[in-house]
């Protein structure tokens, strides 16, 4: 399972950001992720929301594919919410 703990920006504990996007299907999702391996294998893939809402967690070190990434997927960077913070896997 993956958590995400949202933190400020500068903390020394910050090391990925949550993605939050409106108009995203989850079909949409599945068939950019596999025509995208660099995404797939670097953001390892993502959520899409009952009503249509992309959440994404991706390292700090890949924003800029997770960015790609949501540009391939329709959304338009300054309608999707940033939250800066910590991920965890937790087994």
């Amino acid at each position: 399972m993956l958590t995400f703990r949202c933190l400020p920006r500068t903390s020394t504990d910050t090391d990925a950001v949550e993605i939050q996007a409106p108009g995203v299907s989850r079909t949409r999702l599945h068939d950019t992720l596999l025509a995208d391996a660099e995404a797939r294998d670097r953001l390892g893939g993502g959520s899409v929301t009952l009503d249509g809402r992309l959440v994404l967690i991706a390292p700090l070190a890949d924003l800029p594919v997770a960015q790609r990434f949501t540009a391939e997927l329709g959304v338009d960077w300054n309608r999707a919410e940033v939250r800066h913070g910590d991920e965890e896997f937790v087994s």
